[in-house]
């Protein structure tokens, strides 16, 4: 009998342990996972601003020159190349957000299960919980302010190009007519030309031109992205500048912070990678050996 009276307080407590360590290991996925949120979600509001500045480029650009069929078509594919990343981005977010909501409610189950051990707390260390969970809450309306606004401005932005696609297919048509007919008189005047010889050399700086284009388009979407990251970057840093400056903010919350940072210049440098790569790949297609 006092064999039994040590054994079982012993395996009691083995077994509050156990949930106090698996509740310990899921807080801290689900802070990874609130981090993660809130780095997709800075570079989301900054990718819809980044949009915005493509299509100013472009309609200055419009300005200059006339605007032909493939040109219109290019402009349309560095659209939709942003905006499916956006789209594939928020989409990231609802699921990361469905995911913290399942964490959190395996959370409760397992603190509940570890409820019959008391935990102590000073008077400082209630404060400054009760403190923390104010300024999240704050930043939570923000973000998910900022959120709505972001979507709101991503849904303009594709209503407004729907509204000017008649337009446009009008103007292509007129456009083609005249490029059928152009294409008419280059077909007469290259039947004065060397056939063979011009034909591989026209073969061989189309297929270079058309793969430049098509990384051209791709560096103008990273830098677009790049740019927005890098307000984005700037924005987390701020926050946590303030965090650190606050005599309130604990540990924890500038831990969280610089971690956010640190996500969103690791996307930024992967960005400038991909870049320089398809710079290079450029110079290569313009230098033919």
């Amino acid at each position: 009998m006092k064999i039994l009276k040590f054994i079982i307080p012993v395996i009691f407590l083995c077994f509050v342990n156990t949930y106090e360590a698996a509740a310990q290991e899921t807080k801290k996925e689900i802070n990874n996972l609130e981090e993660e949120i809130r780095a997709n979600e800075e570079m989301l509001v900054s990718g819809v601003e980044g949009l915005e500045r493509i299509k100013k480029r472009f309609e200055k650009k419009a300005g200059e020159k006339k605007n032909t069929r493939k040109e219109i078509e290019r402009k349309r594919k560095i659209f939709r190349n942003v905006e499916a990343r956006l789209a594939t981005l928020d989409k990231e977010i609802k699921k990361q957000k469905k995911k913290l909501v399942k964490l959190q409610e395996k959370l409760n189950d397992e603190e509940a299960e570890s409820e019959t051990k008391t935990v102590v707390k000073t008077e400082s260390e209630t404060k400054e919980e009760k403190t923390s969970f104010v300024n999240n809450e704050e930043e939570l309306a923000e973000r998910q302010e900022r959120l709505k606004k972001a979507r709101e401005k991503l849904d303009r932005e594709r209503k407004e190009r729907e509204a000017k696609y008649l337009k446009e297919q009008e103007e292509l048509l007129k456009e083609a007519e005249k490029l059928n007919q152009l294409d008419n008189e280059i077909k007469v005047e290259k039947e004065k030309i060397d056939k063979q010889k011009e034909a591989i050399r026209n073969k061989k700086i189309a297929e270079n031109r058309e793969k430049i284009n098509e990384l051209e388009d791709d560096i103008i979407v990273n830098e677009e992205i790049l740019i927005s990251g890098e307000e984005g970057l700037k924005r987390a840093q701020t926050k946590l500048d303030e965090v650190k400056a606050d005599s309130n903010s604990t540990q924890k919350s500038i831990t969280r912070k610089q971690s956010i940072v640190a996500k969103i210049q690791k996307r930024l440098d992967k960005i400038k990678a991909e870049i320089q790569e398809k710079k290079n790949a450029i110079y290569k297609l313009n230098n033919p050996s």
